[in-house]
């Protein structure tokens, strides 16, 4: 492939070919594996297969899962493709087919009288990976996740035993509640603009549909749930289908009509509430939670629409950084400060205290100015208790992955479990990081060192006890 034209497929961004299996004698261990872990460190991301006609980052690119393992204080690492319909029919055809988010492309009619996928819209399945109601799924906003088995192979579309309806999106970024084990997330449609909470028990069972109506369709990417609420936010970001058919550029930002702020109540009662703020974009949230007739929102403030449509823009350069905002619920006034002047990504907590006060965050970050930073060369840790901002960093050119709280098995305290990432540090290579959650001035208590490349990728998790 000649990748020279795309921004976001150069350096560490760029893909690899290969599935790779990796035993304890292939890895090299550094320092100590922390002790009693049961589970695996899963990380999905974006790995294009064929020649790109047109990439924007991030919603294009086939999916890939990289995996570490965890047993008894030994680890193995596996990736694999997923198997999408799409992927599947470009390697029958061997060739691409199938285009970009931001420019569609017709699907032949050979394909199609071949049995081959004839959506245009690519189902990536690239964006994160859950374990939730012990299945495994690699998940896309734009289409059904998709069944994995332990190992990583995979089952095939999964549509929750019928809940999810033809046409339905399923958010890419649910949330897990702590104390009923229910996974709140939602469904978009490319044919209309509303949008439907649906939440699903302990088990994976669906449970009930909340919807939203909007005018247009909006770019949401993720949600935040407190004890008694949902929160999303609804920029002035959207996206047409038929302008992406067209060859035109699809996405609009019109800062004009401002951010609002859309509280839901999880019991789907009461009708829902709408705070209304000058314009922002925001990919990620950190973490929610309710205080004194007030809903508190962590979460990381982009100022416009960031994407990057591939050849000859360059790599955006917007400002990232960890926001805290205040909803009061009485009074309806909405305050917004900036908690860190840190470059920030990719925001995560204990998800233990996912929805309830809490201390600490966890993010991708950088040290410098981003015109100047090749990537995330730290992993950051924001403390809400006393405004302390403490930065890891692996090295001035490294590329440093989401970082995901593991829980010490043994203790109910944030600061005694460990934060794992993927780090690519040049001269390096590739390896999972391990840090005290507790002591970021230490460095990694274990690096797990793979030999072969991990690319750049998107959103990882904990599964605990899983393995292979």
């Amino acid at each position: 492939m000649d990748l020279t034209a795309f921004p976001y497929l150069q350096g560490n961004y760029a893909p690899i070919a290969e599935e790779r299996d990796f035993d304890e004698a292939q890895l090299r261990v550094e320092g100590t594996v922390p002790a009693g872990l049961l589970g695996a460190y899963m990380r999905d991301g974006a790995n294009v297969a064929f020649q790109p006609k047109h990439y924007v980052y991030p919603l294009d690119g086939d999916g890939m899962v990289h995996a570490v393992y965890f047993r008894d204080g030994h680890v193995q690492y596996k990736n694999r493709w997923v198997q999408t319909s799409h992927l599947l029919t470009e390697r029958k055809f061997n060739r691409t087919i199938y285009g970009s988010v931001g420019k569609l492309l017709p699907v032949p009619q050979d394909v199609i009288d071949a049995g081959g996928e004839a959506n245009p819209v690519r189902n990536t399945a690239n964006t994160n990976v859950i374990y939730h109601g012990d299945k495994l799924l690699a998940m896309w906003e734009g289409g059904f996740p998709h069944l994995l088995n332990p190992d990583l192979s995979t089952v095939g579309l999964y549509d929750y035993e019928g809940a999810l309806k033809p046409g339905d999106a399923l958010t890419a970024h649910p949330k897990v509640c702590p104390t009923t084990g229910q996974l709140v997330s939602c469904t978009q449609r490319w044919d209309s603009p509303n949008y439907w909470v649906q939440v699903f028990d302990a088990r994976g069972r669906h449970l009930q549909t909340i919807p939203v109506e909007f005018t247009r369709k909006g770019i949401i990417h993720d949600l935040q749930i407190t004890d008694n609420y949902i929160v999303i936010f609804y920029a002035p970001a959207f996206h047409s289908v038929e302008k992406a058919m067209k060859g035109e550029n699809p996405f609009m930002w019109e800062p004009e009509l401002g951010t609002r702020i859309i509280v839901i109540p999880r019991s789907g009662k009461g009708g829902n509430r709408v705070f209304e703020t000058d314009a922002f974009f925001s990919w990620h949230y950190c973490n929610g939670f309710e205080r004194d007739g007030q809903i508190v929102i962590d979460y990381v403030w982009i100022n416009s629409i960031p994407f990057t449509q591939g050849q000859g823009t360059g790599v955006e350069k917007q400002p990232r950084r960890m926001h805290r905002m205040t909803l009061d619920l009485a009074s309806g006034r909405v305050g917004d400060e900036e908690f860190s002047d840190i470059f920030c990504e990719f925001s995560r907590v204990d998800e233990r205290r996912m929805g309830k006060p809490y201390r600490y965050g966890f993010a991708a970050s950088s040290n410098r100015d981003w015109g100047d930073a090749h990537g995330y060369n730290c992993t950051g840790r924001f403390d809400f208790e006393t405004g302390e901002t403490r930065l890891w960093e692996y090295g001035p050119q490294a590329n440093a992955g989401e970082p995901v709280h593991v829980p010490n098995p043994d203790s109910e305290r944030e600061e005694d479990g460990w934060v794992m990432c993927f780090v690519h540090n040049p001269g390096e290579g590739a390896f999972l990081s391990i840090l005290s959650a507790g002591d970021f001035t230490g460095g990694p208590v274990c690096k797990v060192h793979i030999p072969g490349r991990v690319p750049n990728g998107f959103h990882a998790n904990w599964m605990q006890h899983l393995h292979l």
